[in-house]
C-alpha cells in the first residue's frame, strides 16, 4: 500500500512537540527575512505547513495527492487555523497555482519523488510561482550519503501516543534503475501489546547535492545555502543525514543594469 493513499496512517509520524520543534527550526532562519505569502508545494497532510500558519504567515498548501490535501484541510480546522489549498503536481505549478508568493518550500523529502530527469523542472516550476527576491526553500535526505552507506533499515524513536506509543522500521530496497522503495511496518502498541501492524511503501528517486546546487546556479539564485534540518548552524554535509537549502531568487535584470555592466566589461 502506498502511504500517501492512507494520510491517517501517514500523521501518526508527527504529534504537537514535532510541530514545535519545526516552529523552532522555521524561525531561526525565517523570520530574518521581510516574508509574508508562503506556498508549500509539497504539502503532503500539512505537518510541516500548519507550523507556518502558526508563525502567522498567510499560507497555501499544495501536494499531487486529493487524499492529502483533503486531511491537511481537516488538520488546519482542527487548530483553527487559515490557509489555501490546492491539488497540483509540483511539475505543475505554473497552470495549478496561477499567482506568486515571497517564498515556496518543498518540504518532507518530497523533492526525491520527482524523476532524476525532471528535478531540473520542478525546481523551475516553484521557480515560476516564486517573487524575484523571494526564498526558495527545499528540505531532503542526503541521498550521497544513502547511497554510499547502502543502509538497509532505518529507526525512528517511538511516538507516545494516547494510552501507548507507535514505533516504526523503514526497509531500504536500492533498485537496479537508481531509485529505491522505502518499505514501512508501522506498529501500534497499547498496554505494552501490539494492537496494529501495517505495512506502505514509497518510491524516491536519489539525486546529489551537486546536482540541485548545480540547478540554482544556472537559474543565477543567490546565497545558497546547505544545512542541516533542524539547525541552520551546521553545515558539513558529510556529516548531515537530512539537509535543507535555503536561496535567494534574483530580480530581473533592468536595461540600465544592463548597461552598467556592458561599460564595466569595456574597461
Amino acid at each position: 500500500m502506498l502511504l500517501y493513499d492512507f494520510p491517517d496512517a501517514y500523521d501518526l509520524f508527527y504529534n504537537e512537540s514535532f510541530q514545535q520543534s519545526t516552529r523552532d527550526f522555521y524561525s531561526k532562519f525565517l523570520l530574518k527575512k521581510n516574508l509574508r505569502e508562503v506556498l508549500d508545494c509539497t504539502a503532503g497532510s500539512g505537518q510541516m505547513t500548519i507550523p507556518l500558519a502558526q508563525m502567522g504567515y498567510s499560507v497555501t498548501a499544495s501536494d499531487i495527492n486529493r487524499n492529502m490535501i483533503r486531511k491537511a484541510r481537516l488538520n488546519f480546522v482542527k487548530l483553527d487555523l487559515m490557509a489555501n489549498f490546492v491539488t497540483s503536481d509540483i511539475l505543475e505549478l505554473e497552470e495549478k497555482v496561477k499567482r506568486t508568493f515571497d517564498c515556496v518550500m518543498s518540504t518532507g523529502n518530497s523533492l526525491a519523488h520527482v524523476k532524476n530527469d525532471q528535478l531540473e523542472d520542478a525546481v523551475r516550476q516553484m521557480d515560476s510561482v516564486l517573487k524575484p527576491g523571494g526564498m526558495l526553500y527545499i528540505d531532503s535526505r542526503n541521498w550521497d550519503l544513502i547511497l554510499e552507506r547502502r543502509q538497509r533499515f532505518y529507526l525512528f524513536n517511538p511516538l507516545i501516543r494516547d494510552r501507548g506509543r507507535v514505533n516504526f522500521v523503514q526497509v531500504w530496497d536500492y533498485n537496479t534503475d537508481g531509485s529505491m522503495v522505502f518499505n514501512f511496518l508501522v506498529f501500534e502498541e497499547i498496554e505494552n501489546k501490539i494492537v496494529s501492524k501495517r505495512q506502505f511503501y514509497v518510491i524516491y528517486y536519489p539525486f546529489t547535492v551537486e546536482r540541485l546546487r548545480e540547478i540554482l546556479v544556472s537559474m543565477n539564485y543567490r546565497n545558497i545555502h546547505f544545512f542541516k534540518l533542524g539547525d541552520p548552524s551546521v553545515t558539513d554535509l558529510s556529516q548531515i543525514d537530512w539537509f535543507a537549502v535555503t536561496a535567494e531568487k534574483p530580480f530581473p535584470e533592468t536595461d540600465d543594469n544592463k548597461k552598467k555592466k556592458i561599460k564595466g566589461g569595456s574597461k
